[in-house]
């Protein structure tokens, strides 16, 4: 959760639209709303990106691109952080480019996660 926070507030200004999706993202997680509360708080802790397992991977890059994409605006310095953690999480970059293209070009952010998944797997290293 703390890697979309410090995602959303990479161009100065988080939204209500970007905590919304961070909040629906956490409690489909589990998490309680004090929980996501203190990712908001404190979200300089990221944990071992290695220690994921590669569905969660997948998640987490997925859930970054919807961040990216909630305000309707694309910044530079979004895009060069979640390059980081995409490599830190042991893909490709070229897989952040891949996932923007069909993930941008559907306006309800509801394309298939199974289907998008299942094409990026090659970009795991």
């Amino acid at each position: 959760m703390n890697m979309l926070v410090q995602l959303a507030r990479i161009d100065g200004v988080v939204v209500q639209e970007e905590i919304d999706l961070i909040t629906e993202i956490g409690t489909g997680f589990g998490m309680s709303t004090e929980e996501i509360s203190v990712c908001f708080e404190d979200p300089d802790e990221t944990g071992e990106l290695s220690d994921l397992a590669d569905d969660e991977k997948y998640e987490l890059i997925y859930n970054m691109v919807q961040v990216m994409k909630i305000d309707g605006r694309l910044y530079k310095e979004e895009i060069q952080y979640c390059a980081k953690m995409v490599t830190g999480l042991g893909y490709d970059e070229e897989v952040l480019t891949k996932l923007m293209l069909k993930i941008y070009s559907d306006p309800h952010i509801t394309t298939g996660k199974g289907s998008l998944k299942s094409s990026i797997q090659k970009y795991l290293k």
